[in-house]
């Protein structure tokens, strides 16, 4: 496969994010209360004291509502926005490397690299892997 190829491919995937940036599903878990503990300790007592026949004794409520979790939701998407738009950068970073006349294969390792870290499905990698070894030999 030539270098320019190759750039087609990651430019097709750029274009793919770009026009469909939804196409991921993520998944967050919200919970109202959560308690660790380690090497055997009590991580947290709750004692209720009170209350007689007939009577509602609450020794502890934990509880989430909907503000708090539109709040989280507003910081995830537009945290999620930002990774998408490193992964696009990346991309591109990519693309213009392939199309150059020297690719520094150095520059795209690291930029592989970083992305093999990150949070970008193993589907992308996957393809940027096979096609940067086929085209520059990484």
């Amino acid at each position: 496969m030539e270098a320019k190829e190759a750039a087609a491919v990651i430019d097709s995937m750029i274009k793919s994010l770009k026009e469909s940036p939804g196409q991921f599903n993520i998944e967050v878990n919200v919970t109202g209360l959560l308690v660790n503990a380690s090497k055997g300790s009590t991580g947290l007592i709750v004692s209720a004291v009170g209350g007689g026949p007939g009577s509602t004794t609450t020794g502890m409520n934990a509880s989430i509502s909907s503000p708090q979790i539109d709040i989280s939701q507003k910081r995830g998407t537009d945290v999620m926005n930002s990774q998408m738009q490193l992964l696009i950068d990346s991309l591109s970073t990519l693309s213009n490397e392939l199309k150059s006349t020297k690719p520094e294969k150095g520059k795209i390792k690291t930029i592989l690299q970083s992305l093999k870290e990150s949070w970008v499905p193993h589907l992308i990698i996957n393809v940027l892997s096979i096609v940067l070894t086929n085209s520059v030999g990484i």
